[in-house]
């Protein structure tokens, strides 16, 4: 589950712009940071700070001189404004150097940091051409709400109590996903924020499962039947010794006390008979179908023979009737052949 974010958060962009797509870059979540008081300077300096880099002193922020527009050295921001809401008051009024006073040139707004062994402080404000590339501070937009994720399948959307920024989502399947709104104005979820959130409901195929980063994992069955954690099924207290021949052998007596390894012996001695049952039943079946086997074959081999000489028979009488008698003799022994 994720926290909330606070109600001003700032993020600072080492990667160097001119003044125009530095404040593209902070959009669509976010603008060029203003600095209204000491309270939000020092949480500025803060996440200077915290982004652990001490090559960058100077950062561009959303205070701005446009062109035609005067510096009057006499207002505390000197004619610039805050671009998030054309203000020109602030409580942080200290300038390290005066801007250049003129009319016609368009200047933007710097804050210079200096690092020290515990932390950053402000130097003050400086101004610069618009089109000089710096590093930026950019500060998130609260007024903005993030949009309703947009995520397929049957689900339930809960936000949580007085967290406009964190959603929960509860699929069909019973899986559960937490979502945080970045400050890009997009969901992502907490600890993948490389995760598709709009498949994080869809279904895995047969043998998977959604897992607590929105992937589809394969079923740990063992996991899910819980026969498969270390322990021994259920058994009873009997210890297996040698069965009496004389008795029904399903039977087992528990010995008082016997030592593991006679224990292990006579569990092989068990195994052995075992097997010995079974070969007397299997070895004897297979002799009586090798024998019938032979029995078939020799019977086969005696009709074939008899068959033959039968024929043998017919033919030889066929020859000696038509030698003696001709075709008369022939057509009798053919009927007699018939009947």
């Amino acid at each position: 589950m994720a926290c909330c974010l606070p109600e001003l958060s700032y993020t600072v962009h080492l990667k160097k712009r001119i003044f125009d797509d530095a404040q593209k870059d902070c959009l669509p979540g976010s603008f060029l940071t203003n600095i209204p008081n000491e309270e939000e300077m020092a949480k500025i300096l803060k996440t200077v700070w915290d982004k652990n880099d001490k090559t960058a002193n100077l950062f561009w922020i959303g205070l701005k001189k446009d062109k035609g527009v005067c510096v009057k050295q006499n207002l505390p921001l000197k004619g610039f404004k805050w671009m998030v809401d054309n203000n020109i008051q602030s409580n942080v009024t200290k300038w390290k150097t005066n801007p250049e006073g003129t009319c016609t040139d368009t200047l933007c707004g710097l804050l210079l940091v200096e690092y020290g062994d515990s932390g950053a402080k402000s130097i003050g404000f400086k101004d610069d051409s618009c089109k000089r590339e710096h590093p930026f501070i950019c500060k998130r937009n609260v007024t903005l709400d993030c949009p309703l994720p947009k995520i397929s399948g049957t689900h339930d959307t809960i936000q949580l109590s007085n967290d406009p920024y964190t959603r929960k989502i509860v699929c069909s399947s019973g899986a559960n996903f937490t979502l945080t709104c970045s400050e890009d104005l997009v969901w992502t979820l907490v600890d993948n924020k490389n995760m598709n959130i709009s498949q994080l409901c869809q279904e895995c195929k047969k043998g998977y499962r959604k897992d607590s980063s929105g992937n589809c994992v394969d079923l740990n069955k063992c996991e899910e039947s819980k026969l498969c954690d270390g322990s021994k099924p259920p058994t009873t207290d009997l210890t297996p010794v040698k069965p009496n021949l004389n008795r029904d052998k399903s039977v087992l007596t528990k010995p008082t006390s016997l030592p593991d390894d006679v224990r292990t012996n006579e569990t092989d001695v068990h195994i052995e008979e075992s097997a010995a049952d079974i070969s007397n039943i299997i070895v004897p079946a297979i002799i009586a179908l090798l024998i019938f086997i032979v029995l078939l074959v020799i019977v086969a081999a005696i009709v074939k023979g008899c068959l033959r000489r039968r024929s043998r028979k017919l033919a030889q009488r066929k020859a000696e009737a038509v030698a003696l008698n001709g075709s008369s003799s022939m057509e009798k022994v053919n009927e007699k052949e018939e009947t």
